[in-house]
């Protein structure tokens, strides 16, 4: 009985020594170089959720906007499959709205653009695994900071009688007697959610959800009661050196 269950428990301890070695070989040796490299690029799909008071059903009703992304990265490994990664990114955000009237032999368009630019700083932990030897899984999670570079909105406004008008005007700050401004801050926070494949240690292509913490509107601009956040979806693609 006792040589029973010694070999009972020899065999349990050589099926777990063989499934750990398997997980370590999952994360792969090459996990554990030295810092390395990157560069991003990326399309974005940006809109500002929010509303201008929680006692109304007056939502933000903003449409999606197209932008793009590019900046760098870095790896710094931390042990097997774990990595920190910094970055740094030049981001456009913002979304649009547009609006239209008609009745019998007239009708009118208005609509209006936000164009706001960022620099992005995601400090993103990076858990990794080998699936072969030039496939490698990625899942990313962290916060990012961003600080508003500059910006612009664009009214536009045209009618069936040939009345047609625009205008321009930033998008951050607050409004002066001489220049109107959207309102929203400068410094955003959030959280960033991706996932990506590193093909042959160097090519990358991925996706990163951007969730915005920050409240955009200016008291002053908007009153206390608006809420507006940045939501941006993003699909990367990089060259890791």
């Amino acid at each position: 009985m006792k040589k029973c269950f010694m070999m009972v428990a020899l065999l349990i301890g050589c099926m777990a020594t063989a499934s750990a070695q398997e997980i370590r070989d999952m994360f792969g040796s090459d996990q554990k170089g030295g810092i390395s490299y990157g560069v991003r690029a990326g399309l974005n799909v940006s809109k500002i959720a929010g509303q201008y008071s929680p006692d109304s059903d007056d939502k933000l009703d903003f449409n999606s906007r197209v932008g793009f992304q590019v900046g760098a990265v870095v790896d710094i490994p931390i042990t097997n499959g774990f990595y920190v990664q910094p970055g740094l990114l030049f981001t456009t955000r913002g979304a649009k709205e547009k609006s239209s009237y008609s009745e019998a032999g007239y009708s009118e368009e208005a609509s209006t653009k936000y164009r706001p630019m960022y620099l992005q700083i995601p400090v993103l932990a990076s858990f990794r695994a080998d699936v072969s030897e030039s496939v490698n899984v990625q899942v990313h999670v962290g916060p990012h900071f961003a600080f508003g570079l500059g910006g612009k909105c664009k009214d536009s406004y045209s009618d069936s009688d040939g009345l047609s008008e625009s205008q321009k005007y930033p998008f951050f700050g607050e409004s002066t007697e001489n220049e109107d401004r959207f309102g929203a801050k400068r410094f955003d926070f959030g959280l960033s959610f991706g996932a990506g494949v590193t093909l042959r240690k160097h090519y990358y292509v991925g996706i990163v959800y951007d969730l915005g913490l920050v409240n955009m509107a200016i008291d002053k601009e908007w009153g206390k009661e608006a809420k507006f956040h940045n939501r941006n979806f993003s699909i990367q693609v990089g060259y890791n050196f």
